[in-house]
């Protein structure tokens, strides 16, 4: 009861609010018949994470909406303020998704009635491009606002400490607590000056050509690549798709200035659009996110098709295999794959440090171990989140103690060099192509790398599966269903054989910690479970090494039995 007496009270305190604006007023007399709606609205305000703010694009306090982000604005405003570090400003960039503009514009405005300077994107632009920003300008923080790779009805709003990594989270309690002090999110918007007043005073500087240059300049400093003739590049048929994000101008420069000419731009996905019309969910992780640029590379017998979700942080790749068919690599392949071709270049060009390191998250494949051993590179393996591998890199490389190589997460997401603190598709996709045309040189495919690569270093059978269990009963599901596995110690379920365990919620050094549960087998392989941490799904990942037949076998095998324990667990408890 008490639940619902908020969420009517502040359901009412929206519609009746003089400075509401004409579209959310009728938006939310439009849901007066449905309490339902009017309890997931207004519950609860919208929750500031380490990753920021994400939901669906609705009127209400548990929503993304101009007022919402003007109050994380205004959070991030004060956080600085804290640090006394004003003068040194907030960079701020969007992607393509609806209303992104918008809330980038009201997020600098907001900031910049505080007296902090504003450095505001002058077109869309990438996460990558974000997160180098901050450093190239030198700012305190730096705003994304994205919702990544989910679906049209949402947004998000990112933040990014003075490193270019996503903020801490001791960072993100601290922009929380402002958030919480302010009394009247419509009062911040009202009295936010215009845009082109702050322009004109100077307080909001609109940025664009020398950033996209400096970026650019810092991709072509990070290729090992020299060496591959041009008359090589140029052959490289490569169909692209930036899935209607803000990949396509960065990476379609990027691909010809290092050299690669015949890149063909699937069309129906070109456009930024934020409806993402041809897909449900713009995700290069998912297979139906490559219908169309299959399409197109069967027509122009593309060597590569490569996708980035609308804030070009992931990368998806599909080749071509002895049949002909485009199939679509994982991210633990594509990662293990560059980071091969990554240390293998700075081997043959001098350029490999004795103190380096690599750092994969602990649910990437376990064949990074095998290729950073061979190469003598110490591997870091970090909690789920590319600002892991950030923090590794301002406690690691800044003080000159290690040098930063090469970083991946099997979601697709992958890191170079030190410019940028967070995942790269921009810089991946150069990355690729210039892989595809060593192969091609060879008179080899792209797949031929990935096979060599097993031959070297053992098969990969590596897979992960999502659980969803719907609403608040779900999220209760998943959570028993850790503590059973937690309670069990070293006996993992149905497999019924003590193992090698890890309760990274009990055990960790340098990370927080996280509701993780490793289990390490013979050899290399490993199983891994995980309640998501923003929606009701458990992730269970498997990796098995080895001959192809004996490690795909125990992955059926042993994956099998667990997922059937998985659910039975979460069916009894639902029932």
């Amino acid at each position: 009861m008490v639940e619902e007496s908020r969420a009517i009270q502040k359901y009412t305190e929206w519609i009746n609010a003089d400075e509401i604006d004409p579209e959310s007023r009728r938006e939310l007399l439009g849901i007066i018949s449905s309490p339902q709606e009017i309890h997931e609205r207004f519950d609860v305000d919208l929750s500031f994470g380490t990753a920021g703010l994400r939901a669906k694009m609705k009127a209400g306090t548990a929503c993304i909406n101009v007022y919402t982000i003007a109050q994380a604005a205004l959070g991030v405003a004060g956080m600085v303020l804290e640090q006394e570090q004003a003068e040194k400003g907030v960079v701020i960039s969007y992607d393509s998704r609806l209303h992104s503009r918008e809330y980038a514009e009201i997020s600098a405005r907001v900031i910049a009635g505080t007296g902090i300077k504003v450095f505001l994107s002058d077109a869309l632009r990438p996460v990558p491009m974000l997160s180098f920003a901050v450093r190239y300008y030198g700012t305190a923080a730096g705003i994304m606002i994205t919702a990544s790779h989910n679906p049209k009805e949402y947004n998000g709003f990112k933040v990014y400490g003075e490193d270019g990594g996503q903020i801490s989270p001791e960072k993100a309690a601290r922009v929380k607590a402002h958030m919480d002090s302010v009394e009247d999110s419509f009062f911040v918007v009202r009295e936010a000056a215009e845009l082109e007043e702050l322009i004109a005073a100077g307080r909001i500087q609109y940025i664009g050509s020398g950033w996209d240059n400096a970026y650019h300049e810092m991709l072509r400093q990070l290729s090992d690549a020299s060496g591959i003739k041009p008359e090589y590049r140029e052959r490289v048929r490569i169909v692209y798709t930036p899935l209607n994000g803000s990949g396509r101008e960065p990476v379609m420069r990027a691909l010809k200035e290092a050299g690669f000419t015949r890149v063909f731009l699937v069309d129906e996905q070109a456009e930024p659009d934020g409806t993402f019309p041809t897909l449900r969910v713009p995700n290069p992780e998912f297979e139906e996110s490559f219908d169309l640029a299959k399409q197109w590379a069967n027509a122009v017998m593309a060597d590569v098709i490569l996708a980035t979700d609308p804030d070009s942080d992931r990368l998806g790749v599909a080749i071509p295999d002895e049949s002909g068919e485009y199939r679509m690599l994982t991210g633990n392949q594509i990662g293990v794959m560059l980071m091969e071709y990554v240390l293998s270049g700075r081997e043959r060009s001098g350029r490999l440090p004795q103190n380096g390191f690599c750092a994969t998250s602990v649910v990437s494949s376990r064949l990074a171990k095998s290729i950073c051993e061979r190469y003598g590179v110490k591997l870091y393996e970090t909690l789920t989140g590319s600002r892991y591998i950030a923090e590794l890199i301002r406690e690691k490389d800044e003080p000159g103690l290690e040098k930063f190589l090469y970083g991946f997460e099997e979601g697709n997401g992958y890191l170079f060099g030190t410019a940028v603190r967070d995942k790269d598709a921009v810089a991946a996709c150069v990355a690729i192509a210039e892989m595809t045309a060593i192969s091609k040189a060879y008179g080899n495919r792209l797949g031929d790398q990935l096979k060599s690569l097993h031959r070297l270093y053992g098969y990969a059978a590596e897979k992960s599966i999502q659980i969803t269990r719907e609403g608040a009963e779900g999220v209760s599901a998943m959570k028993r269903c850790m503590d059973h596995y937690r309670a069990l110690g070293g006996k993992l379920g149905a497999i019924g054989q003590d193992l090698y365990y890890k309760d990274v919620k009990k055990f960790t050094d340098f990370w927080p910690t996280s509701d993780v549960l490793l289990y390490e087998l013979s050899n290399l392989d490993w199983i891994a479970m995980r309640p998501s941490g923003t929606e009701p799904k458990l992730k269970v990942y498997f990796g098995f090494y080895g001959a192809e037949y004996a490690a795909t076998s125990r992955l059926s095998r042993i994956s099998q039995m667990l997922m059937d324990d998985i659910n039975k667990i979460l069916d009894e408890e639902q029932e």
